[in-house]
């Protein structure tokens, strides 16, 4: 068994560095962000890109029939339909598509109840349909060259769907940072506390050390009862050297009373040639 050097028994309480939280806290926010974003595009942003690209596919398809129309027929044409047909089903509006595709279009779409006076003005669409299209965009605060594919019920079910994958990680990691905050590091008298369960230094058969002082991992692991328990140094205390190394210190007051076997690296030193 190694031997390590005595230190003084007294009570050595961890609990879980800033860091720790810091790191929960970077990536609960971008889950929960991740969700928000894709619950918006389901609820209503790609709702929002259908209006905008079915009313340019309207104003296209418009722009290249004008001319098989007289101002007076195409007048009487458009001022009895909406630029575009839709359907309603269990208070969604759909627009239709081709081959029987639907897309949902915001409650308020404007282009699914008339025919925007800019595609109403025969001679302005058999002049330019495109800039027609572009005051109507303008006026609509659409972009003026929306996406090429507008997004059907099952594109917006999937973003329901990662939305409530995100969320459910999301708040399992909250979870787990509340537990981390609750939990410690410590040693008091001979009771170890580590990973929720306390025991009796006396009661570990073996301490593995083959993570505790490699690289950033500041881990080891005690066997209890025939189980290994987690010894998490970077999580609880850390290794700051202005603190005073708190996970190291309490590991080497722990190793000062322990008796048992020491799994850790074979250090070797350079053989002469």
């Amino acid at each position: 068994m190694v031997e390590y050097p005595h230190m003084s028994q007294r009570d050595i309480v961890c609990k879980a560095t800033l860091d720790t939280f810091v790191r929960f806290g970077i990536v609960i926010a971008a889950l929960l962000g991740f969700a928000v974003y894709f619950f918006y595009d389901g609820y209503t942003g790609y709702a929002k890109q259908n209006e905008a690209i079915c009313s340019y596919r309207a104003f296209a398809q418009l722009g290249s029939t004008t001319a098989q129309h007289s101002a007076a027929g195409w007048q009487a044409m458009l001022s009895m339909r909406p630029l575009i047909p839709t359907v309603e089903e269990n208070g969604q509006l759909l627009a239709q598509g081709d081959k029987g595709s639907r897309y949902p279009l915001p409650a308020n779409c404007e282009a699914a109840r008339s025919c925007p006076p800019e595609a109403l003005d025969h001679a302005a669409m058999n002049r330019s349909w495109s800039d027609c299209w572009a005051a109507y965009s303008k006026r609509m605060r659409y972009p003026i060259k929306p996406g090429d594919h507008p997004y059907d019920e099952g594109a917006i079910r999937e973003q329901w769907y990662a939305g409530t994958a995100f969320t459910i990680i999301g708040l399992t990691l909250l979870g787990l940072a509340l537990r981390t905050h609750k939990r410690e590091l410590s040693l008091r008298g001979a009771t170890v506390t580590a990973a929720g369960q306390s025991f009796l230094i006396s009661d570990i058969e073996c301490i593995d050390l083959r993570q505790w002082g490699t690289g950033f991992k500041g881990v080891a692991y005690m066997t209890v009862g025939g189980k290994k328990v987690r010894f998490d140094g970077m999580t609880y205390g850390g290794f700051n050297k202005d603190k005073g190394e708190p996970a190291e210190a309490l590991m080497q007051a722990i190793l000062a009373q322990y008796k048992g076997d020491i799994i850790e690296y074979e250090k070797t030193t350079a053989q002469d040639s």
